[in-house]
């Protein structure tokens, strides 16, 4: 995303300097897609939307575009993955039953969130914006040293002492400096990673298979900030290879 339209963005954001975006950089923030106008949105709308996403994207392609994230820091692509499982998840299991569709998409928000570093919240709004933005853009090819970055974190994660919290595994992968990344950006990876059921706890899975409805999914533990199912998740619990293959395994080089 054009860094130039960024910067507006997060000026126009902060209710402290929203007011110096002119009308020029408003427009062109609004050309480059970074501003955009709230969208209302119907349960049959998004389940539309999302079934023709499902016919233009796939998982190879959700899984490429996160992987090549990882060394390249475009988060334009970084939330991909997780708005893929996430969504078909919901679209299979769920369908609006217990996790409406907000009355409207809040684009502006939802890529200003973005480009925060924060990951998709187990919501089905941001999900929906996200992939259909994603079924026009330019595919994304992950490089073996992206490969090697994962590589790397999962291992790490499979490491952690056994009361490991997911923050605590964010921290350590910053710094340990497996990729260039803030404590925000490291948080939404391993989000990610908990979303698709690679880092899940005994009962409390990811959405690779199933879809957990959102009042089962809180821990009780007002300091806790993680969302589902990272928010379960430890060290002792390990990594889940099976999912990790299951994700990841159209990537893998002889």
């Amino acid at each position: 995303m054009d860094k130039k339209a960024v910067q507006i963005l997060n000026r126009l954001m902060d209710y402290r300097k929203k007011h110096s975006v002119s009308a020029e950089e408003l427009a062109y923030a609004r050309k480059m897609g970074v501003v955009v106008e709230d969208r209302p949105i119907t349960l049959d709308q998004a389940l539309g939307v999302l079934e023709r996403c499902f016919e233009a994207v796939s998982l190879e392609d959700a899984a490429q575009a996160f992987l090549y994230s990882l060394s390249s820091r475009d988060v334009d692509y970084r939330y991909i993955l997780a708005s893929y499982v996430y969504a078909r998840s919901w679209f299979s299991f769920d369908r609006g039953r217990t996790q409406e569709v907000p009355q409207k998409l809040t684009g502006t928000f939802f890529n200003w969130v973005k480009h925060r570093g924060g990951g998709i919240w187990g919501t089905i709004g941001k999900p929906i914006f996200f992939l259909e933005q994603f079924a026009s853009m330019e595919r994304r090819v992950a490089s073996d040293a992206d490969a090697g970055i994962l590589g790397s974190i999962l291992e790490l994660a499979d490491s952690m002492e056994d009361k490991a919290s997911g923050i605590v595994l964010a921290t350590a992968i910053r710094t340990a400096k497996l990729l260039p990344c803030k404590q925000t950006e490291a948080v939404g990876i391993v989000e990610t990673l908990g979303i698709c059921g690679i880092l899940e706890a005994p009962g409390h899975p990811g959405f690779l298979h199933s879809f957990t409805p959102p009042l089962e999914r809180d821990t009780g533990d007002l300091r806790q900030s993680l969302s589902y199912p990272l928010n379960w998740w430890h060290g002792n619990d390990g990594v889940n290879w099976e999912n990790a293959a299951e994700v990841f395994v159209p990537l893998r080089r002889d």
